[in-house]
């Protein structure tokens, strides 16, 4: 008689605010199958990018029974009862999946984020968006020495980034007139998102980045990026188009950064208006063209099948450090799409192929006039971006990554059965008794 999964603990990743509730859909999918899902949040204490509130002061967790942890007594705490974790990958999880294998937990992770991250962080069985993220695992694992599983351990599911149950929908502004009255938008003028790096965690970064440059230096460097914004909004104004600001997501939540500061920066622009996080969903919807330097904002744009434009993004190079050499991984052709079935073009340092331009600042003004226009995007180019970085977009991520629970759980418990049957347990007593006396 095999092992049947019946509960098992849930620990969702980085807190965003953009899609704050996504990893409930796994919870709900196992729960249809009949597993018992204990959903844990993250204190501060282990996850930066972590809710800041207690869970009993957000309305949907407290529905949902979720508990939080705030450090390793917590983990073990909620592991009693479990047969196995699941993680919503994310870096600081190592030493919980340390504890878990410790206590002879299997544990696999997936992938709830955009970006380009993914940690295995010591997973028996890793849930990747894509074959870009498996060459990522590949070389994180050759050059930083991070954990890798076997080569069959690693299944390509895609992201649940734009999933969440139906109930949580952030889904706010389905009609293009109604989110454009909301911020004050004109609807018969193409809607262009600039999508910034967080000015203060921007900085740290750079100081990480550039260990032996000086103040002046870092400084140069902050400055030259914010200048670049001032020009593209100000090509923005120029084109007449309607401008948003998506800030970056450490700056909706205050992580490495004070979100008052981050926001009233963006209010010098008096033509453009700053996204509020919960209507990101709407916004991909509704914008015509995504605008960035060194962002990786064009992945979500490509994903909704929208150009993103990459402005002077050559003309600062980002630091020699390993994490910054994934160029060589993808294998795309190189450049913005409007390129790619003529000459294609090398330019970005910061991501090498994506759907969309390349363009000067001084030139923006011209794209931005009518992006519909001037940046069609063909059904193939979308289709090889899709397959490249997101896996697949048919918005069943989760089921998929609901069936590798559920098979990789199973496998794991009859494993463990025939590990400790009676054969197996008289078998190894043998071999003890015969080591012990030198045989």
């Amino acid at each position: 008689m095999s092992a049947r999964l019946q509960r098992l603990l849930l620990m969702s990743g980085r807190h965003l605010r953009e899609n704050p509730y996504r990893e409930l859909i796994i919870k709900r999918r196992l729960e249809q199958q009949g597993v018992e899902v204990r959903f844990a949040v993250p204190g501060l204490g282990l996850n930066k990018g972590a809710l800041a509130e207690p869970v009993h002061e957000d309305p949907v967790l407290l529905k949902e029974g979720a508990i939080q942890i705030n450090g390793e007594w917590d983990f073990l705490q909620a592991m009693r009862g479990c047969q196995m974790v699941v993680f919503s990958t994310w870096r600081s999880y190592l030493p919980l999946t340390r504890l878990a294998r410790a206590e002879g937990r299997p544990t696999i992770n997936f992938c709830a984020t955009s970006g380009l991250d993914h940690w295995s962080h010591g997973v028996e069985r890793c849930l990747i968006r894509s074959q870009f993220t498996r060459r990522l695992l590949k070389l994180e694992h050759e050059v930083m020495g991070h954990s890798l599983p076997p080569e069959d351990q690693i299944r390509i599911v895609g992201s649940i980034q734009y999933e969440y149950p139906e109930e949580y929908s952030t889904e706010h502004f389905p009609q293009r007139d109604a989110f454009c009255a909301h911020y004050g938008l004109d609807p018969a003028r193409p809607i262009a998102v600039l999508f910034p790096k967080g000015i203060q965690s921007f900085h740290k970064k750079v100081v990480a980045w550039f260990p032996h440059w000086n103040a002046t230096e870092v400084n140069r460097y902050c400055d030259w990026y914010l200048d670049r914004y001032v020009r593209i909004c100000h090509q923005a104004r120029e084109a007449q188009c309607n401008l948003l600001i998506k800030m970056h997501p450490t700056a909706y939540v205050g992580y490495n950064c004070d979100t008052t500061f981050e926001s009233r920066y963006w209010t010098q622009f008096s033509w453009a208006r700053v996204l509020e996080a919960g209507h990101t969903m709407a916004m991909f919807r509704h914008a015509d063209v995504g605008l960035g330097i060194n962002s990786h904002a064009s992945l979500d744009m490509g994903y909704f099948n929208k150009p993103f434009v990459y402005v002077d993004s050559d003309q600062m190079p980002p630091p020699d450090l390993p994490i910054f050499g994934l160029n060589k991984l993808v294998s795309l052709t190189p450049g913005p799409s409007t390129h790619w079935h003529s000459q294609p073009w090398d330019i970005n340092p910061w991501f090498r192929s994506w759907l969309g331009a390349f363009s000067r600042s001084e030139e923006l003004a011209g794209l931005l006039a009518d992006p519909v226009r001037a940046l069609p995007i063909r059904a193939d180019d979308r289709e090889a971006f899709v397959a490249e970085f997101w896996g697949m977009e048919d918005n069943q991520a989760s089921t998929r990554i609901v069936e590798e629970i559920l098979q990789f759980g199973q496998e794991s418990l009859s494993s463990w059965r025939r590990c400790f049957s009676l054969p197996c347990l008289r078998g190894a007593i043998v071999d003890t008794i015969h080591r012990l006396r030198g045989r």
